[in-house]
């Protein structure tokens, strides 16, 4: 379980979207219980949240015939985070005045652990006096604050104040819990995407990784407790939730940002394909075909698995080798040549896996003796998989550092 999350929703149009934020907390291995205020209701039935959550919705702090009373201190021991999105100018104003005259408001007053706040509601009313004053003195006591996105408003106007980006919210909610899970505590650095070298002004040498497995480690570490860092080339896939990203283009910049942020790390996993050459020089401006055939002399990039393998101090090194088929020599020897501690082998033989596909086969291989085939899956579940595989090894690697 990655947290347990109070989600607090209160009564602006915006309300529809916490049940998103409620089923990406969920996907990323939250538990969520769902506290709203009855003008919320009014907006989204709470039967909706209680469907997706698995736990009764408090609504009122009393006990009625069709909905449970919920214990607003028993809750208040379980709880991690208390989100509260969208958060009403109302909401707001009670959660700083200390005001207890409804579930969510009461709660609030009994919550023991960090706060977010999302706010929602429109632009005159953000830019109140009394709205600011009431954020000030929230934050001032450790709430921290989602600052509203800009643009048109359900009432028409256009500005400042409609909710967040869902995924900003979750985001954010994910950076506030504390470490759980099987990596909880651990700092992972993850490589991901290709990079790209460029030729002229508008040419590059690039590959066909698309960033689906390193995205997918990512991922599945940030949801088994640690703390990610991804350092990434160009993707063609969404950023993971809950990790920091470092974006970089070329070889050269995956370099220096290796060498800034590997000491941090308790393990490294090389997931990106670096290119191999580069232009010994790029070109100034545009090449122009009119002047027939050309030729561009390459030089060989630094091996940015064996440079690291070679640091020590290092963290634990895991890299990959893609292959056509399970050749476990080929795949050992290239650990050894890098000085890694683990090696993921890729089979990119069968049609369907591999570089910019869904799916991958691997062989999870160390030096320390793991020997583990994870027959063909999406990369979400391989990724889950090679984790847990050498979080043993990893852990070991640690406590001895």
């Amino acid at each position: 379980m990655r947290g347990r999350v109070v989600l607090g929703v209160s009564g602006g149009i915006a309300a529809y979207k916490a049940v998103e934020i409620l089923r990406l907390l969920e996907k990323r291995g939250c538990e969520v219980r769902v506290v709203m205020t009855r003008h919320a209701t009014e907006f989204v039935n709470p039967r909706t949240f209680a469907v997706l959550s698995g736990f009764p919705v408090q609504v009122s702090q009393w006990e009625t015939p069709t909905m449970p009373g919920v214990d607003h201190v028993e809750l208040s021991h379980w709880a991690d985070l208390l989100l509260v999105a969208p958060a009403t100018a109302d909401i707001i104003a009670k959660m700083a005045a200390g005001i207890a005259d409804d579930a969510l408001s009461t709660y609030h007053l009994a919550h023991r652990s960090r706060v977010l706040i999302a706010p929602a509601m429109n632009t005159v009313m953000w830019w109140q006096p009394a709205v600011r004053e009431a954020l000030d003195t929230l934050t001032a006591r450790g709430a921290t604050v989602v600052t509203p996105d800009s643009g048109e408003l359900a009432c028409g106007d256009a500005g400042e104040g409609r909710l967040a980006p869902v995924e900003e919210i979750v985001h954010r909610a994910l950076g506030m819990l504390p470490p759980r899970g099987a990596l909880g505590g651990v700092h992972l650095l993850v490589t991901a995407g290709p990079t790209r070298e460029p030729v002229d002004a508008v040419r590059v040498l690039t590959n066909r990784s698309s960033g689906k497995m390193g995205t997918a480690l990512a991922q599945a570490a940030a949801d088994l407790g640690a703390s990610v860092d991804l350092l990434h080339g160009p993707l063609s896939v969404p950023l993971p939730l809950g990790v920091r990203p470092h974006a970089v283009e070329t070889a050269r910049e995956m370099e220096e940002a290796l060498a800034q942020l590997a000491p941090g790390a308790d393990a490294a996993f090389l997931v990106a394909a670096v290119a191999d050459f580069r232009p010994a020089a790029a070109v100034e401006g545009k090449l122009d075909r009119r002047e027939g055939h050309l030729a561009i002399e390459l030089e060989p990039v630094p091996d940015l698995a064996a440079g690291l393998g070679a640091r020590a101090p290092r963290p634990y090194l895991v890299v990959f080798a893609a292959e056509n088929g399970p050749n476990r020599e080929r795949a050992l020897a290239k650990m050894r040549s890098k000085g890694a501690d683990a090696v993921i082998l890729n089979n990119i033989a069968s049609p369907g896996t591999g570089m910019d596909a869904s799916d991958n086969e691997v062989w999870i291989l160390s030096a320390g003796g793991i020997d583990h085939h994870v027959p063909r899956a999406g990369k979400d579940e391989i990724a889950r998989e090679i984790l847990l595989t050498l979080s043993g090894e990893l852990l070991a690697s640690r406590s001895t550092r």
